[in-house]
C-alpha cells in the first residue's frame, strides 16, 4: 500500500514543480465523466475520471479551480495503483450532494492528499484507510464521511493544516491505533453543524486526538455514541477544547461514560447538553441530563443527523447559532436556537377557529351495477379550513362494503364500493329488503371527527 503522507508528498512535490515548469493558466472548471479510475490520461470533455480531472486542476496555478463530480448511482471508485487522488492546487471538489455523490475506495489506500489548500463539498467519502489526509488548510462541508478504516492511523481525516468542518456527518470508522477514531490533527480544529457519531478507536479517543497544544473548537454539533476500547479516554478533547451550543450523549470508553476533556482547559461558551458533567457547567449549560435524540436520519437534509424529540432539553438551549440547520433548515424555529445541528420544527397548530367537520352525504337511492359497484357522494365544505376531509364510507346490513376517502375543501367526490355479484341477484329478487346503512367516519387536517349515519336503498340497475 502507498498510501501514507510521506510517500504521496514526494508525488505531490513533484507535480508542483512541474506546475511551476509549465505555468500559468486561466481558471478553468472540470467536470467528471466516468466513475471508474483509468491510467491517468488529459482530462476531455467526455472522458475524464475524477483523478484526471483533479491532475487537470494541479496543472494550473490559478487559485479557483472547480472540479465537479456529477450526481450518479454508481460509486466513484478509487483503485489506480493504490495511490491516493492528489491535490497539489488550491481546488474546490464539489459534488451533487453527499446522498448523491459518492467516492469509495478499496480499503487499500487513502482516498484524498491534500497538498494545498482545498474545499471538498458535497460528496461522501467511503473505503478507504482514512477519507482525507492533508497537509493544508481544508475546509470540509456538506460531507460524509463514512465506513473507512485503516490500522495505521486514523480512519477520518488526519491533518497537517488548519481544518473546518461544516455541516458534515462523520461516522462508522474505526481506527486500530492509538489516534481518534475520525479525526487526527497537528493543527487547529474547528466543527460547526456537524455530526459525528459511531466512530470507534481501539487505542484512542473515540472521535478527536490532536498533537500537543493544538486547539479544537466544537459549535452547534452532535457528538454521539462514539467509542474508545481503552480508558480513561474521552471522545474530544484539544489544548484548550473551546465548546458551545453542542450535544453529548453515549460516548463511551472501556470504564464508563466519557465525553470530553483537555489537559490545556476546557472554556464553555454555553449551551452544551450533555448526559455527562465532562462538557460545560456555566449558567446556560445542560449537564447530567438526556437529550432525549431521536433517528439518524437524512431528515431532508444530504447528511446524517440526529433529530430532537418533543421535550428535549435542547430545544431552545443554544445561546448563539449559524443562519440554517446541518440540514439547511432556518434558525430558530423557535424563541430560540436549539443546540446541536438539528433544529427541531414543531408540529403546526390548526388555524384559528378550526374546530369542527361538516362533510355531507349525497341524497337519494344507490343504484348497483351488475357488477356490483355502487356510488356514495361525498362533499368536503368549502368553509373547511383544514382539508383535505378523509377517512372511510361503509355500507352496514346483509351485504357490507367499505372504502377509503380523500377530498379536497369545496369538492364533491362519488367513492366507488364494491358488492358481491350474489348481491345483485338477491336485490332483484328481494324489493323489500333493499335497506343498508350508510356509515361514514371522517376526520380533517386538524384532527376534527365526524361520523355520519343514514339509511338508503339498494336499487339494481
Amino acid at each position: 500500500m502507498r498510501s501514507g503522507i510521506r510517500t504521496l508528498g514526494i508525488a505531490v512535490g513533484a507535480l508542483a514543480l512541474l506546475v511551476c515548469l509549465v505555468g500559468s493558466a486561466a481558471a478553468q472548471t472540470y467536470t467528471v465523466t466516468r466513475t471508474d479510475d483509468p491510467s491517468p490520461a488529459p482530462c476531455e470533455p467526455t472522458n475524464c475520471s475524477l483523478r484526471q480531472a483533479l491532475e487537470a486542476a494541479n496543472m494550473t496555478t490559478t487559485v479557483d479551480d472547480v472540479v465537479v463530480v456529477p450526481a450518479s448511482s454508481e460509486p466513484y471508485i478509487l483503485q489506480y495503483e493504490e495511490l491516493a487522488l492528489p491535490i497539489a492546487d488550491e481546488v474546490e471538489v464539489r459534488g451533487a450532494g453527499a446522498d448523491k455523490t459518492v467516492i469509495k475506495g478499496d480499503g487499500k489506500e487513502s482516498i484524498f492528499f491534500v497538498g494545498a489548500k482545498a474545499t471538498l463539498a458535497g460528496l461522501t467519502i467511503t473505503g478507504g484507510t482514512s477519507a482525507i489526509q492533508s497537509n493544508a488548510e481544508l475546509l470540509v462541508r456538506g460531507v460524509s464521511i463514512e465506513g473507512n478504516k485503516w490500522n495505521g492511523g486514523t480512519a477520518g481525516i488526519i491533518s497537517n493544516g488548519p481544518l473546518t468542518v461544516e455541516s458534515s456527518f462523520l461516522g462508522f470508522n474505526r481506527t486500530e491505533n492509538v489516534t481518534g477514531g475520525v479525526i487526527h490533527s497537528n493543527a487547529p480544529v474547528t466543527i460547526v453543524n456537524s455530526t459525528i457519531a459511531q466512530n470507534v478507536s481501539k487505542e484512542g479517543p473515540g472521535v478527536i486526538s490532536t498533537a500537543a497544544g493544538v486547539p479544537v473548537s466544537i459549535f452547534s454539533s452532535a457528538v454521539v455514541s462514539n467509542r474508545s476500547e481503552t480508558g480513561p479516554m474521552a471522545a474530544v478533547g484539544g489544548t484548550p477544547l473551546t465548546l458551545r451550543n453542542n450535544v453529548f450523549a453515549d460516548n463511551r470508553d472501556a470504564i464508563g461514560l466519557r465525553n470530553c476533556a483537555s489537559s490545556g482547559g476546557l472554556s464553555s461558551f454555553g449551551g452544551n447538553v450533555s448526559d455527562d458533567g465532562s462538557c460545560g457547567s456555566g449558567a446556560t449549560d445542560k449537564p447530567n441530563v438526556n437529550p432525549l435524540l431521536g433517528a439518524l436520519a437524512l431528515h431532508g437534509g444530504t447528511t446524517l443527523v440526529y433529530e430532537l424529540l418533543p421535550g428535549s432539553p435542547a430545544i431552545d438551549a443554544a445561546i448563539e447559532c449559524p443562519a440554517v440547520d446541518q440540514r439547511g433548515v432556518a434558525r430558530p424555529q423557535g424563541p430560540a436556537c436549539d443546540s446541536g445541528p438539528y433544529e427541531y420544527v414543531p408540529p403546526s397548530p390548526p388555524p384559528p377557529g378550526d374546530t369542527e367537520l361538516a362533510m355531507r352525504l349525497g341524497k337519494g337511492k344507490l343504484f348497483v351495477s351488475r357488477k356490483g359497484r355502487t356510488k356514495v357522494r361525498l362533499s368536503c365544505p368549502s368553509s373547511e379550513a383544514t382539508p383535505p376531509c378523509s377517512g372511510k364510507v361503509k355500507l352496514a346490513g346483509r351485504f357490507s362494503a367499505s372504502a377509503k376517502f380523500k377530498i379536497g375543501a369545496g369538492k364533491t367526490k362519488a367513492v366507488v364500493l364494491r358488492l358481491p355479484r350474489s348481491a345483485v341477484t338477491f336485490l332483484k329478487e328481494n324489493p323489500k329488503k333493499r335497506k343498508v346503512r350508510v356509515v361514514v367516519r371522517a376526520r380533517d387536517g386538524a384532527g376534527n371527527q365526524q361520523v355520519i349515519k343514514q339509511k338508503r336503498q339498494l336499487v339494481p340497475r
